[in-house]
């Protein structure tokens, strides 16, 4: 009888003791003035003094998803220009934050209205410009009027 042949066995390294990261480009600056980049000192005072509704966009440099969310902000922000202000924050910048608000996956977009009595919508994951100027719309826009 023939013997089997043996596996060739290799040693592996020991794993990175920091997480590893691949590099995707994410622009911090927007062309759209309703597009600000802020950190979790300016993110409190952006939602206290509010006068219109916020979209934040919780995202890290490295989420292809964000990447693609980014884009569709974008695509947001020219239809509705002054109705609404989208705040984005990273999450690898501003870890403290992130714990506080129950950030786990991305991206992770909130929406907070006019009405401080109404609670902020929050989803996860990447969502058409269609979709995010809908949830506006009717959830932030229309819901503030229709409790006046």
């Amino acid at each position: 009888m023939r013997a089997q042949p043996q596996p060739v066995v290799r040693p592996q390294r020991p794993l990175a003791a920091r997480p590893l990261r691949r590099a995707v480009a994410v622009r911090a600056e927007s062309q759209y003035a309703n597009i600000v980049q802020v950190d979790a000192e300016q993110l409190e005072a952006e939602i206290v003094g509010r006068d219109r509704p916020l979209i934040i966009d919780f995202y890290a440099t490295w989420c292809g998803p964000c990447v693609l969310l980014a884009k569709e902000l974008e695509t947001v922000a020219e239809r509705m220009g002054d109705a609404v202000r989208i705040l984005k924050i990273d999450t690898d910048k501003n870890p403290d934050i992130s714990t506080q608000l129950q950030i786990h996956g991305l991206p992770t977009l909130i929406f907070v209205g006019m009405d401080a009595n109404k609670p902020a919508l929050r989803t996860e994951g990447l969502l058409p410009a269609q979709v995010i100027q809908e949830i506006v719309e009717r959830d932030l826009v229309e819901g503030a009027q229709s409790s006046q």
